[in-house]
């Protein structure tokens, strides 16, 4: 499938000796994300912007700080036919990578591969993840603004297992609000322990 890359010179050959790849800084990158539950109409979805040093545990905690949830259920990503989630230490033969372990840029490079995302594996909510644009951060300051929620439609059932029928409309800020707040919660030591926050 094409990439979606960042854009560079044209004209001469831009790869760099291996000296240069010591010494230069590495440039981060931020991944605007689709994340769309299936199955479900109205469509549900979730625009988020995070950067590319995100791994798959912070990403499952930010995807159910947008659809208002919260991490009481198993999740697994599925990405290039590799499982990523909480592998069982009682199974040695578990093929489910530790999501902890791998970065979005490490996993995607700046290409659109096939991504799902499936949160509570019992009931198995299905969703899928669509790299929309991966785009050069211009400094720490621009680092320091990520995550950020740009948009959304609809409002997911709770995961408490009532209807949602009194949950409210899907709403930007307090979405945004809760993003921030896990944002800053991630240098707790629980956070690191579980997630690995950087």
């Amino acid at each position: 499938m094409p990439g979606v890359q960042p854009t560079h010179g044209r004209g001469r050959s831009t790869a760099a000796t291996p000296q240069e790849e010591r010494t230069m800084p590495k440039i981060r990158h931020s991944y605007q994300l689709h994340i769309q539950l299936c199955d479900i109409k109205p469509a549900i979805w979730r625009r988020l912007v995070v950067s590319d040093c995100t791994n798959l545990a912070q990403l499952h905690r930010l995807i159910q700080a947008a659809m208002g949830w919260s991490p009481r259920h198993d999740y697994l990503f599925e990405i290039a036919d590799q499982r990523y989630g909480q592998p069982n230490p009682d199974w040695p033969e578990d093929p489910t990578m530790d999501a902890r372990r791998y970065s979005l840029g490490q996993l995607l490079q700046g290409q659109a591969l096939p991504m799902r995302y499936v949160y509570n594996l019992a009931d198995e909510w299905l969703h899928r993840i669509k790299l929309e644009a991966c785009t050069p951060l211009s400094g720490p300051e621009a680092l320091g603004n990520l995550p950020l929620c740009l948009d959304g439609r609809n409002t997911c059932q709770p995961d408490s297992g009532s209807d949602g029928a009194d949950a409210p409309p899907f709403d930007l800020a307090s979405t945004q609000a809760r993003i921030q707040a896990l944002a800053r919660a991630r240098t707790t030591p629980e956070a690191r322990a579980e997630t690995a926050f950087a």
